[in-house]
């Protein structure tokens, strides 16, 4: 099984069928024309196997023309080139937020052969910022970013465990002290 493979698997998992349509080489393409940089491989393999996804905490954009556009990758980088402060880079691609402002962007610049590391982009620092490197390619973000939540979900699930036991432990005590 490949590295791609894998994370998609791990992806499917968490998904839950949450999954918006594919992508096309064509609608890919036209991305990557209007971004002036191609995007690595594995982000191009998962929009022709998955597209967007917006999920709880995890959100990729898609390289399809959607609605509404703020889930395009075209539409939101042509914004957060032009429109918006601190202005991004045109060697970094925004693929995905943390819906406060801040991106988790493709460095094109330091492309190393068909895959790009992820980095950080802070929108409350200034045009002239270094980026945080988040992950040396788009498979390592989001396997962590699935890794994460998984954790968190698992936490959850103990914490209510751990409800359901106190609530039990209570009813046991008040039922003893009846006696």
């Amino acid at each position: 099984m490949s590295r791609y493979d894998e994370v998609a698997r791990l992806f499917r998992e968490q998904a839950h069928g949450l999954v918006s349509d594919p992508g096309t080489l064509d609608e890919i393409a036209a991305a990557e024309r209007v971004l002036g940089a191609q995007l690595p491989e594995s982000f191009r393999r998962f929009q022709l196997e998955f597209g967007e996804y917006k999920g709880g905490s995890l959100d990729i954009y898609s390289v399809k023309p959607v609605e509404p556009p703020a889930r395009n990758i075209v539409s939101i980088n042509r914004d957060a080139r032009t429109e918006l402060f601190p202005r991004l880079p045109s060697h970094l691609i925004a693929f995905s937020d943390n819906g406060a402002g801040d991106y988790n962007c493709f460095d094109t610049g330091a492309r190393i052969v068909d895959e790009c590391p992820v980095v950080w982009w802070d929108h409350e620092l200034d045009e002239d910022q270094t980026p945080e490197p988040a992950a040396s390619s788009f498979l390592d973000w989001l396997q962590a970013e699935l890794e994460e939540i998984a954790s968190e979900e698992k936490g959850s699930q103990f914490d209510q465990i751990g409800y359901f036991a106190q609530d039990i432990l209570r009813a046991w005590l008040r039922g003893r002290k009846g006696e």
